[in-house]
């Protein structure tokens, strides 16, 4: 009878050997959970995930089947669900450091830092040689504000693996946000090399080239990241700014409605930007709302309530004059 363990081929064979087997009535659950394991290292999620519902189908118990779902889900950004199949995980007693990573990555998505912190903490003392698990740890720093320890983190990865793309990605976000542009670059040009599919990358050049007024450059930047990802609303927000700077209002409004529409947070920067594209294209009575809301947040921001007095004043209009037609001349 064929056993998995005794393929030693490449993976598309494993692969192959497997299938045949099944085909032929040998099947056992705990195939499916090998054969799953070798689509995800090939990249084939939507394969994995079908022969690990078969396997739980057939064996509800196999701990491992769901960790490789909640594995799953969380690359696909589904962490509610990932959260349950973890929970199942544990139940039936499957844990590696690899579990706490997972845990701590959903909590991350959920916006649960604190919650993360402990499951990242956790998964670097079992396993303190892995960078993964020392960006998952910075990540939950930089959701808690604490961006000195996560830069801290970010560079011990580094020290175990010194082109992680992750790490690259992480600390990049942090200089950008604190617009130390230049520490961000390189990290931000071996991303576009080595994944110039990846939106992220490019709304990252993008806020580069805006730093340094290279607008046309910059908008071409985002269009590619809203090319990309065309459902996620950073590039629309980037290419807000570059209209903005152009002063195109009105398409500049256009793409900050997209992004609000698709999810964007109206944060004090963004709201900002949307009341001066409201001011500008004419539509003072919603430019004002936003300026109001500024300046009552904001109060120690004094352009915001410069700006709403500005808004209050009439506008004067042309004077006819009225003085008559019957000359005395």
């Amino acid at each position: 009878m064929f056993s998995p363990k005794r393929v030693n081929s490449s993976t598309s064979v494993q692969i192959n050997e497997i299938t045949r087997a099944i085909s032929q009535g040998n099947e056992q659950p705990e195939w499916y959970v090998k054969r799953a394991k070798l689509y995800l290292s090939i990249n084939k999620e939507s394969q994995a995930l079908a022969d690990l519902n078969t396997a739980l189908e057939e064996d509800p118990s196999l701990g491992e089947a769901y960790f490789l779902k909640a594995k799953i889900l969380v690359a696909r950004q589904q962490y509610q669900e990932s959260m349950k199949h973890m929970m199942q995980a544990k139940e039936f007693n499957y844990y590696t450091p690899e579990s706490e990573a997972i845990l701590a990555e959903t909590y991350v998505g959920l916006k649960q830092y604190e919650r993360a912190l402990s499951h990242s903490s956790k998964a670097v003392q079992l396993s303190p040689g892995e960078a993964k698990f020392y960006v998952l740890l910075a990540k939950a720093q930089s959701g808690t504000g604490d961006t000195v320890r996560a830069i801290s983190n970010l560079g011990k990865a580094l020290q175990r693996d010194s082109v992680s793309l992750p790490a690259y990605r992480e600390l990049s976000a942090i200089y950008t946000a604190q617009k130390r542009f230049e520490e961000a670059y390189p990290m931000v040009n071996a991303g576009v090399k080595q994944q110039p599919k990846d939106a992220f990358w490019w709304r990252q050049l993008g806020q580069y080239f805006m730093a340094y007024s290279l607008t046309d450059t910059a908008m071409a930047c985002f269009t590619r990241s809203v090319n990309f990802e065309p459902n996620q609303p950073a590039g629309y927000l980037g290419l807000a700014q570059a209209w903005f700077k152009k002063r195109q209002y009105s398409i500049a409004l256009e793409n900050l409605v997209k992004a609000q529409e698709l999810g964007a947070p109206l944060n004090e920067e963004n709201r900002f930007l949307l009341a001066r594209s409201y001011e500008y294209t004419g539509l003072r009575e919603l430019a004002k709302s936003h300026y109001a809301f500024l300046a009552r947040k904001y109060p120690q921001n004094p352009r915001y309530m410069v700006a709403l007095r500005k808004l209050q004043t009439p506008i004067r209009r042309p004077t006819i004059d009225t003085l008559s037609t019957n000359s005395v001349f």
